[in-house]
């Protein structure tokens, strides 16, 4: 039995008009193209790729449920002082279309809704959302001790937001084009809210105290039901946008706590760096929200800092590390699972699945543990 995908024959139609590619055309290659586009009948997944390769266009985008207009670069998003996108790179919009691929397969798969997407706003006080968000994640205030800086807090907070519904994906170019890199100087991730398949992409560029921070950010804008791309610098200057103060203050109070803050007795910098997996930027902030530091004293460390983060050279290009390992870490493990399930109950090929993936047959082996 072939499988066929419910497409949205005006997102089809957009993309075929705005192609300067004639219907004649088209007619001639593409067998049934009228009843696709008038939709009476749905394409299968190797069918709407060649459409999509006679307009050269991504297949992904004729899954859309919506066309992404070119000259609106996906408005929805903001960034910071609520500012809308004007321009982004083709790498960040390619790896935007990307994930709103995998989102639209995912939301088709699920049959059930998640209750804490949009459940606060920035009137809500901060310290509230911040307890809900632990409950939610099932983690203590404490949680650093068994997930600090030497114990993976990344994999700790990927894991438990996983397991609340939350689809994670990290790369640093876009899919495996190496050539394409994605530059951490115009966006560290971003997050698309729905309440079914919520996705939350991190640029794996960064550090991993920056990756950490972007992770639990993002999921903080998840509770608010809001679409972002961040991109603030991490200097503790949150350019005084009343969304983005709220959502990093809460953000800075689930990784470093005040409570075990005080329980140290300690307010050294470099000693709260080594307890905390957070960068001395975020640190610093917070000791001047807790009133440690007076602004005088706060802004004659943030100057430091920068200071010596300009001597640090750029990273050398890395080794690549474990090709299946680098993969894995890549993609949301729960996302492959619908993948698999999928395939196994005949809605798409494996064809289909490589598509919506991403992958070649040899990355996809790896993502399934070899199960093909």
């Amino acid at each position: 039995m072939v499988t066929r995908l419910d497409i949205n024959p005006h997102t089809l139609a957009y993309y075929i008009d705005n192609s300067g590619v004639s219907k004649d055309y088209l007619q001639m290659k593409v067998q049934n193209i009228d009843a696709f586009l008038d939709g009476s009948k749905n394409p299968t997944f190797n069918q709407l790729s060649k459409i999509a390769k006679l307009i050269d266009v991504p297949t992904g985008l004729l899954l859309l449920s919506d066309p992404v207009e070119a000259d609106k670069n996906t408005l929805k998003f903001r960034t910071i002082n609520s500012n809308r996108i004007e321009k982004i790179s083709n790498e960040l919009r390619d790896t935007i279309v990307e994930m709103q691929t995998k989102q639209d397969f995912l939301r088709n798969e699920i049959d059930y809704e998640l209750d804490f997407i949009g459940k606060y706003s920035i009137k809500n006080a901060y310290q509230q959302v911040v307890d809900d968000i632990r409950n939610y994640l099932d983690i203590p205030i404490n949680y650093q001790k068994n997930a600090g800086k030497n114990k993976n807090a990344l994999k700790y907070f990927r894991d438990k937001m996983s397991q609340i519904g939350i689809f994670i994906f990290f790369n640093g170019s876009v899919k495996s084009n190496t050539h394409r890199s994605l530059s951490l100087e115009e966006f560290r991730g971003f997050v698309l809210s729905d309440k079914k398949a919520p996705i939350i992409f991190v640029n794996s560029k960064d550090s991993e105290a920056g990756r950490l921070f972007t992770l639990v950010h993002e999921l903080v804008h998840l509770f608010l039901d809001q679409e972002e791309i961040f991109s603030l610098v991490d200097t503790g200057s949150y350019k005084f946008d009343p969304t983005e103060t709220f959502v990093n203050r809460v953000t800075a109070e689930i990784l470093l706590p005040n409570e075990e803050i005080r329980k140290l007795n300690s307010y050294d910098i470099e000693f709260l760096a080594h307890e905390f997996p957070v960068s001395k930027f975020v640190i610093v902030r917070k000791l001047y929200d807790m009133k440690i530091l007076t602004k005088n004293e706060y802004d004659e460390k943030v100057s430091q800092l920068k200071k010596e983060l300009a001597k640090i050279p750029p990273d050398k290009k890395s080794k690549g590390g474990n090709y299946d390992n680098n993969i894995r870490f890549r993609f949301d493990q729960t996302f492959v699972h619908y993948i698999e399930n999928a395939i196994k109950q005949n809605k798409i090929t494996y064809t289909d699945a490589f598509n919506i993936v991403g992958v070649s047959y040899k990355s996809f082996k790896i993502l399934t543990g070899d199960s093909m």
